[in-house]
């Protein structure tokens, strides 16, 4: 980590000093994870991160940058800008995973849109039953089969996730079984199908709660 050019502590971010609590300008776009102080993973600890969102908002708070003038406070804005930017792409592990597929060189979710090949009979079956729960008569058994599916879902998600965070990170770590990078972008693809059934069962159920 960079030092404070003020007080030669350690900075929170290249953006703020936790010590003197200066504010500094980037000199170059910087990810989402240097902006956060980060190393480049693929996992962070959820609490962790919002602690460190706190730390930089405050730090950063136009507001408290006031009596230093326009110019500060004109940075202060554009790094505040950037920390909430980078922790909304942080926070969410599929973005994260995204972010860091494409930035080691991997495909784009617009060039790769394939899932898993033994995925497939899998969204066969979840669109076969979304679309017979649109036309259910009976709403108690509409809703108990939604709800089957939604926990279905859920823990596919879950599994996605925590596969695709393996992969990368033993791709980080380049190990010598890790995956290709294509193959962790079709995980995402699923994962991106699973939140969209997901929404598409929470729209059915407020259909049947009119």
């Amino acid at each position: 980590m960079a030092e404070c050019s003020h007080c030669n502590e350690v900075l929170a971010s290249p953006l703020a000093c936790g010590g003197c609590e200066s504010i500094f300008e980037a000199s170059s776009t910087l990810s989402p994870f240097e902006v956060f102080g980060l190393p480049l993973t693929a996992r962070l600890d959820p609490s962790s991160l919002r602690k460190k969102l706190l730390q930089l908002q405050r730090l950063l708070h136009p507001d408290f940058h006031g009596a230093a003038g326009k110019v500060i406070q004109g940075i202060a804005e554009h790094n505040t800008a950037e920390v909430n930017a980078a922790f909304e792409l942080l926070q969410d592990e599929a973005l994260r995973a995204g972010w860091i597929v494409e930035y080691l060189g991997g495909p784009s979710k617009s060039s790769e849109r394939h899932m898993p090949l033994d995925f497939l009979v899998e969204v066969m079956e979840w669109n076969e039953t979304l679309e017979e729960l649109k036309g259910e008569v009976d709403k108690d058994t509409a809703h108990k089969e939604l709800n089957e599916l939604k926990a279905v879902l859920q823990i596919q998600r879950a599994e996605l996730i925590e596969n695709t965070l393996d992969n990368l990170e033993a791709k980080l770590r380049k190990a010598p079984n890790a995956p290709d990078l294509a193959d962790i972008r079709r995980e995402l693809n699923a994962v991106r199908y699973v939140d969209r059934a997901l929404s598409e069962i929470a729209s059915i159920e407020l259909a049947l709660a009119n």
